[in-house]
């Protein structure tokens, strides 16, 4: 089955990720240019170089087994690491709170840039 998802977020990229696996056919739409929804990272120029900042969620909670055991291989990639700061189920994204999302997007077909006016 041909299926459509908008928004490269956690939800709608996790959505795209698992029809995926069930075999269907996904392409996820975003009007952005990068991936992140709630995690979302804003990179601007300044007059010292390149800032960046998180915009959205400040961290994630992790309770679910099967989140766990993915976090679990974000920990390998050094794309998460635990902030006991907030709680002892709560992790943060590294370099930035969108790595987590980014390395969702690199499985998934995503055209970004495109808005969704209508169905």
């Amino acid at each position: 089955m041909r299926i459509g998802i908008i928004g490269v977020g956690m939800a709608g990229l996790s959505c795209a990720q698992t029809l995926r696996h069930q075999g269907h056919n996904v392409i996820v739409f975003d009007k952005g240019r990068g991936p992140g929804g709630r995690m979302s990272t804003r990179r601007v120029g300044t007059p010292l170089g390149e800032a960046a900042f998180d915009h959205g969620a400040q961290y994630l909670t992790v309770r679910d087994p099967a989140f766990l055991a993915q976090v679990d291989r974000w920990v390998r990639d050094g794309r998460v690491a635990r902030w006991s700061r907030a709680g002892a189920d709560d992790w943060v994204g590294t370099p930035a709170m969108n790595e987590p999302i980014r390395a969702i997007a690199l499985d998934c077909d995503v055209h970004w840039n495109s808005a969704i006016d209508n169905l």
